[in-house]
């Protein structure tokens, strides 16, 4: 069996809702890319100023929407209005389990983000060792870990049908 066969016959293998929740995927993993390259790259000024933050998660909510608005797009015109369809049993459970571990990771995030506030209110740590809004990075940071866990979760539990487990 050749390499292209082997690829047509893996795509014809997946579901449509796997292509989607695989799309969604992939723009998360780059908004989160986008996001961190940005945070390392910054300078201590510009981390440490509070429009360039808010310039940054702007651009962070503008390109979430695109897109995720591009994905739908393309594919509502792939799909023969699979879209619209709604969820049956199974899918609804696989979601569930998604939502499940995506609210554990939103929950440690928000706790560590507020214990990292706590240590920086009370002066803590030494000012030079500080990374200035850090509790809103790890607040950011879980956002985008939960739903890129949600999304990979629902693909892994799609394709093994380990739903329970």
């Amino acid at each position: 069996m050749t390499r292209s066969d082997m690829i047509k016959e893996w795509l014809q293998s997946i579901s449509f809702r796997e292509i989607t929740l695989s799309v969604d995927l992939l723009a998360c993993v780059y908004i989160g890319y986008f996001y961190v390259s940005n945070v390392l790259g910054a300078t201590a000024e510009q981390l440490a100023s509070a429009s360039w933050l808010s310039g940054l998660l702007l651009y962070v909510i503008i390109y979430s929407v695109i897109l995720m608005v591009a994905s739908y797009v393309l594919l509502a015109f792939a799909s023969d209005n699979e879209l619209n369809q709604p969820l049956d049993v199974r899918e609804k459970q696989i979601s569930l389990v998604g939502y499940k571990y995506t609210a554990y990771i939103l929950q440690v995030g928000i706790c560590v983000a507020i214990f990292q506030y706590q240590i920086e209110a009370q002066e803590l740590m030494p000012a030079e060792v500080q990374v200035p809004y850090l509790p809103l990075h790890i607040m950011v940071g879980a956002f985008i870990i939960a739903e890129i866990v949600n999304y990979a979760t629902q693909l892994y539990k799609g394709r093994t049908g380990n739903i329970y487990e």
